[in-house]
């Protein structure tokens, strides 16, 4: 169905929330789930409520989670400097979160009839961000969270009296094992063979039959369990789409990094993907990498990624016969290498103060096939691992070598190989949208001034640092933003608040 077929679609975006203003959404403490959060609160101050699903362990409370990993974080600056006190951000902003605690590892997510009683009630929009996007994750511990994890959150859908949208984000390499293909937007056959029969098959393993199945199937197709229990999700969900009758849409970013534009450029969290690789080449930690710098990679900046997610929700009806697909990625408008990136990544950390955390001055960003790599490895690193595995002693330098090869080894296949991702579903999304979602996304990125924002970011949000160089432009750099201002208590919910919600 094309952007005009649909009630609202993606050119009403603004009214589409104004009638579904009440969205459920998982996964707000990650990166991408944080993002989503923070663009609805400051573009679409029409939206009356947030559910939000937060996990619960140790002595923490809901009220610990939501401060200290939700709203203290920088992303929610530019929304709380809006906004002359705190009684004023709290009445407008805050007082729209209703935390509720659950688990998507959970039959029901883990939540209290009550809890789940007040969801159904009046949730319009469901937006699925939780996952785990660990590379290294054993087959079932990634099964749990990204495969059974959606289908727990699907059946407390079934329950939702008006939905109006379930948004499931996935990761355009579910088709990673079709490496040098041009991918369209759609579900392909599973190359391991019927999708349900494989689930129903994983169920009845036990655990060291999974984990023989992960090393001598799944590892053998797919890069990592991540993009096979992504990629399982969605063959399910294409089976299951009919019975299930749910306005399900499918959004499957690539490689996501710091924001482009909004809330500030640069913005980031996190330690995964891409910003690990930045990381380590800022510290030192990793100079030699497995790879080919003439590959062509996808990086998407964050903030597009939640554009995205908000518009294609506009899309979404349960009267077709499969779920509308959205890729979002640059590898088909103005892919960067590999090359550049590395390029970028030394030219920014030898440019700039040595980070504290640095453990070597040795930053560079070089990539050679698997056999060089392991021989160049051997010359660096072998004389040492011979004499650590004599002494107990040297823990931090173990640990450094470890890093020198687990971490190359994680991005092998992304850093070897090339996927060239169709955004025509996306583009037509983005011609459509109004200003506040429009991403720009058809103009393509200018990957230097991107990438000295990204290294900036990276610089001062995920390593903490001052950063003097401005970020995007010269109206703003990341330093203690200059604003009015607020109580330090100015995100607290009050527990008596929270338990009155529940």
């Amino acid at each position: 169905m094309s952007p005009q077929q649909y009630k609202f679609g993606p050119a009403k975006a603004k009214e589409f929330y104004t009638e579904n203003n009440v969205i459920f959404l998982t996964g707000a403490t990650g990166f991408v789930g944080k993002t989503i959060l923070e663009k609805l609160l400051r573009s679409f101050p029409q939206i009356r409520k947030v559910y939000l699903l937060v996990r619960i362990s140790g002595t923490k409370t809901l009220q610990d989670r939501v401060e200290n990993d939700v709203f203290a974080s920088k992303i929610f600056d530019t929304l709380r400097s809006q906004f002359s006190t705190h009684q004023e951000f709290h009445a407008k902003v805050i007082q729209k979160i209703v935390p509720v605690r659950g688990d998507i590892t959970i039959d029901r997510l883990g939540l209290s009839e009550a809890d789940q009683r007040m969801i159904q009630a009046d949730t319009r929009v469901v937006i699925n961000s939780a996952a785990s996007v660990s590379f290294d994750d054993p087959l079932n511990n990634a099964l749990e969270m990204n495969t059974r994890g959606p289908f727990r959150t699907f059946e407390i859908a079934k329950g939702i009296k008006n939905l109006a949208a379930f948004v499931h984000i996935s990761t355009c390499y579910v088709n990673a094992p079709m490496v040098d293909a041009h991918i369209d937007e759609i579900v392909y056959p599973h190359p391991l063979g019927d999708p349900e029969a494989i689930y129903e098959s994983l169920t009845k393993m036990s655990y060291e039959d999974i984990r023989t199945y992960e090393r001598s199937v799944v590892l053998k197709t797919y890069p990592n369990t991540y993009t096979f229990s992504k990629s399982l999700t969605e063959h399910l969900v294409q089976r299951q789409y009919k019975t299930m009758g749910l306005p399900i849409v499918i959004v499957r970013p690539s490689i996501v990094t710091a924001a482009k534009a909004e809330p500030v450029p640069g913005w980031v969290e996190g330690v995964a993907a891409a910003n690990k690789a930045v990381v380590s080449c800022a510290l030192g930690q990793v100079q030699e990498w497995i790879g080919d710098g003439s590959k062509k990679t996808d990086l998407i900046p964050v903030d597009i990624v939640a554009k995205v997610i908000l518009l294609a929700a506009t899309t979404a009806s349960s009267s077709q016969t499969r779920p509308n697909i959205y890729h979002v990625g640059t590898s088909s408008i103005n892919p960067i290498t590999w090359g550049q990136f590395g390029t970028c990544l030394t030219d920014y950390w030898l440019s700039v103060d040595k980070p504290r955390r640095r453990v070597s001055d040795d930053i560079r960003f070089e990539m050679f096939d698997l056999t060089v790599f392991k021989k160049r490895f051997d010359q660096r690193f072998g004389e040492q691992i011979r004499t650590l595995a004599q002494h107990k002693d040297g823990k931090k330098l173990k640990i450094r070598i470890s890093k020198a090869m687990a971490v190359p080894m994680t991005f092998k296949t992304f850093a070897t190989s090339q996927w060239f991702f169709d955004v025509s579903n996306t583009l037509a999304l983005d011609d459509a949208a109004p200003v506040e979602l429009k991403s720009g996304l058809r103009s393509g990125m200018d990957w230097d001034r991107y990438m000295e924002d990204y290294n900036s970011g990276v610089h001062a949000f995920i390593l903490k640092e001052k950063v003097v160089r401005p970020v995007g432009s010269a109206s703003y750099s990341i330093q203690p933003i200059k604003r009015k201002e607020l109580p330090a208590a100015a995100v607290t919910l009050e527990k008596s608040e929270i338990v009155a919600r529940l």
